[in-house]
């Protein structure tokens, strides 16, 4: 999205989702600070309660920089340096595993997405119109005008009443 915003007119508002509630058993994910996904989840709920939208867009894409291109473990010492990197305060991270309202925020959200538009993965893109697609799930992110055609090819399917999903199978890792 990083680079469709580039070459279209778009306004981006990042929400929270979490595979380990969809996948959730006897344990609340949201509560082992430990857990993978976590400490970024509840970190960011409290960047947006306190920084807005623009602030968790910065956040998740140097988490997503580290992760996916620096191929990275989520891990608490990755949250906290896409923090500096994102020039906001390193306390953020504790200060959102010690504020329990932070795993309803996530949870709110979550759920939102879930019962609002059926989301079941990541990434899922909706539009304006509340129509929704997961994907798409690309080995390496097009630039420039390239993904602006991507993103209206997205959008096109998207907005298509009957259109459901396509796929294949993956013959490569993300970023190669």
């Amino acid at each position: 999205m990083r680079e469709v915003i580039k070459v279209r007119d778009l306004d981006i508002e990042w929400r929270l989702f979490s595979l380990k509630l969809i996948n959730e058993g006897k344990e609340d994910p949201l509560a082992d600070k430990h857990e993978r996904g976590t400490p970024a989840l509840r970190t960011l709920a409290l960047v947006r309660r306190e920084r807005g939208n623009a602030a968790v867009g910065v956040l998740y894409d140097f988490l997503g920089r580290r992760v996916h291109e620096a191929d990275e473990k989520l891990t608490p010492e990755v949250v906290e340096k896409s923090l500096i990197d994102a020039e906001l305060d390193t306390q953020l991270l504790t200060r959102a595993l010690e504020d329990d309202r932070t795993m309803q925020e996530v949870r709110d959200e979550h759920a939102a997405a879930v019962e609002g538009i059926g989301c079941f993965g990541v990434p899922t893109i909706v539009l304006e119109s509340g129509r929704g697609l997961f994907g798409p799930v690309i080995s390496t992110a097009p630039v420039g005008e390239a993904a602006g055609e991507m993103w209206d090819h997205f959008c096109y399917f998207a907005e298509q009443d009957g259109f459901f999903e396509l796929k294949r199978e993956r013959d490569r890792r993300p970023g190669a």
